[in-house]
């Protein structure tokens, strides 16, 4: 039952819909304006003006219904509202009919089973942003400074490196890399909160993706206890290689459970074999024999997929294979996409056809030729899996700006893109953080603005700059240094084990430590480079150091606004860079 003095605010609300004519004429801002401004004198429902919302002629809504959260929807016509509001009890006011219900995953999971556009979409090509989610406390001002902005974004984790599976996260130190889901989340809490603050923040296009599922042949022993549920020693587990298939099968497992999750990047570049390009170790006669061995009936297909000799106009460029380079490309490729494809089928069966698809090729130690990328893309369509987004290595490295020339950068840029545009893709650029505006503007412009382009360690990092900003002695200044002096003990952890980053940094570092006027800075090389590690750090018990006090924290209104300052301006410099 609803008590009196809220029906009245609802009331109130129905009127305010009628006197702006929102159902007929949309969610403008001098309504959300009025709402925002507290003109309208609700008492016990508070409607949150940032998540109003219309779709097919109903108006939906999150609002505090006296400290607890309601989903709201407001129609003309009963058939108008979702079976999850239908469930309960109506309100009726002249024409209007108000239905509330508890804001929580479950009431959400069925109305975007009903009505998939309240929810994440599959992007497939869409030129947009891949932005990570590394702290949830994140997602409020990424969602206002998209709206803001008017900009696409995707929302995602790396698997395993970023997020990982439950038993993972919460385990207690020593079981597992201290890395491994060094954000604390599962895909369950990671993809819920999500799509809850997307729907509660009012986003009405986004998507969700699960970042770098990534196949190796050297798979660390820590996967093989996971494989094995805890079970048995690596000696006993299974080959690496299945190993991490079944790691990365499970994390779509308990993905895909969420109902939330729109796509998959997948990297194997651990399984592409450069032996095959070297006529030395493989010459020509072995090549063909192998590429007939291992291609089997299919080699034809591959043959006339890739045509040798055939002139392949590109815009303004041109290629053309040799049948023998066809098949030095196609052996390289081969382990790396035929486990590709079973990851692949195994998220269709999970989530069904509408995902999108991501071929990930950055993390190999050179620069993708262009070549190497029609074949990849060509062959990923005879095999069944078109690729949407494909990430060639560009040149581009984590928490460091471009290197090189900008123009050699665009005209590689421009040649990929336009390999990638032939086959209905656009180009994904992986550690897209900390590069100047130019580089942005540079591959914009060679892409002709259709790109993609993933960020997720500057957010945090603006974060713990947030909390060094405040004065000494602060929790907040205070919480920096712990966080800081932690990083460095792992810093020296990782240069002890051979770690030769680590070494260079922890060497610089220590020497401006022994330098009067000495000030922990946030922006610390050694910082920079391995602080992602402290959020799911562990006490030996098993919990947390930092997380909850990072997490506290952030709830505080200074630090909230000063933090959601940061977030507007890292997204919106990047946002027009790009166009």
């Amino acid at each position: 039952m609803v008590d009196k003095t809220v029906k009245e605010d609802l009331r109130t609300f129905c009127v305010l819909i009628e006197r702006y004519g929102v159902l007929e004429s949309g969610v403008r801002d001098v309504f959300k304006e009025y709402l925002r401004a507290e003109k309208a004198g609700f008492r016990r429902f508070k409607p949150l003006s940032r998540s109003i919302r219309l779709h097919d002629d109903a108006l939906y809504c999150v609002a505090d219904v006296d400290g607890c959260e309601k989903a709201v929807c407001v129609v003309k016509t009963p058939d108008k509202a979702p079976k999850v509001f239908r469930e309960e009890s109506p309100i009726r006011f002249g024409e209007y009919i108000v239905y509330m219900v508890d804001f929580n995953v479950e009431n959400l999971r069925k109305l975007v089973a009903e009505k998939p556009e309240l929810g994440p979409r599959s992007l497939r090509g869409y030129p947009r942003l891949g932005l990570g989610v590394r702290m949830l406390f994140t997602l409020p001002p990424l969602i206002d400074a998209l709206k803001e902005l008017d900009v696409l974004s995707d929302f995602q984790l790396s698997a395993g490196r970023e997020f990982s599976l439950r038993e993972v996260v919460d385990a207690k130190p020593g079981l597992y890399p201290e890395w491994l889901g060094h954000t604390g989340l599962d895909a369950e809490r990671l993809y819920n909160t999500i799509a809850m603050e997307c729907f509660k923040g009012g986003l009405e296009a986004y998507g969700t993706e699960i970042d770098h599922l990534i196949i190796t042949r050297q798979t660390a022993r820590a996967l093989t206890r996971i494989l094995t549920h805890g079970e048995g020693s690596a000696e006993e587990g299974l080959e690496d290689l299945e190993s991490s298939m079944n790691y990365n099968r499970r994390i779509i497992d308990e993905a895909s459970a969420t109902g939330f999750v729109k796509g998959i990047t997948v990297d194997a570049s651990d399984l592409i074999r450069y032996e095959f390009m070297d006529p030395d170790r493989w010459p020509r006669e072995a090549v063909r024999r192998r590429f007939m061995e291992e291609f089997d009936g299919e080699a034809e297909q591959v043959l006339d997929t890739v045509k040798p000799g055939h002139t392949y106009k590109i815009g303004s460029y041109e290629l053309v294979f040799t049948e023998e380079e066809v098949m030095r490309i196609a052996l390289k490729y081969r382990l790396c996409l035929l486990k590709i494809k079973e990851l692949y089928e195994y998220f269709r069966s999970k989530v069904g056809e509408d995902f999108t698809y991501e071929l990930s090729l950055d993390e190999t130690p050179e620069l993708t030729e262009p070549k190497e990328l029609f074949y990849c893309l060509s062959e990923c369509s005879r095999m069944g899996m078109p690729v949407d987004l494909v990430a060639p290595n560009v040149g581009f490295f984590k928490r460091e700006d471009y290197p090189g020339r900008l123009d050699e950068l665009e005209e590689r840029v421009r040649v990929l893109s336009a390999i990638a545009e032939r086959f209905d893709a656009v180009l994904d650029f992986h550690s897209g953080s900390d590069k100047r505006a130019e580089v942005y503007r540079a591959v914009s412009r060679a892409c002709g603005g259709r790109l993609k382009l993933k960020m997720s360690t500057i957010y945090q990092l603006k974060y713990f700059e947030t909390l060094a900003e405040f004065p000494e002695g602060s929790e907040e200044r205070r919480l920096f240094e712990e966080i800081w002096d932690y990083t460095l003990d792992y810093v020296k952890r990782r240069a002890s084990e051979g770690d030769e980053v680590a070494k260079r940094q922890l060497e610089e570092v220590l020497k401006r430590m022994g330098k009067p006027g000495f000030v922990k800075k946030p922006d610390d090389d050694f910082f920079r480079y391995y602080s992602f590690i402290v959020v799911n750090a562990k006490k030996p018990s098993g919990e947390r150091i930092f997380k909850e006090r990072l997490y506290k924290l952030a709830s505080k209104r200074e630090v909230r606004e000063r933090y959601r300052r940061k977030v507007f301006e890292v997204t919106k410099m990047v946002a027009e860079a790009l166009g």
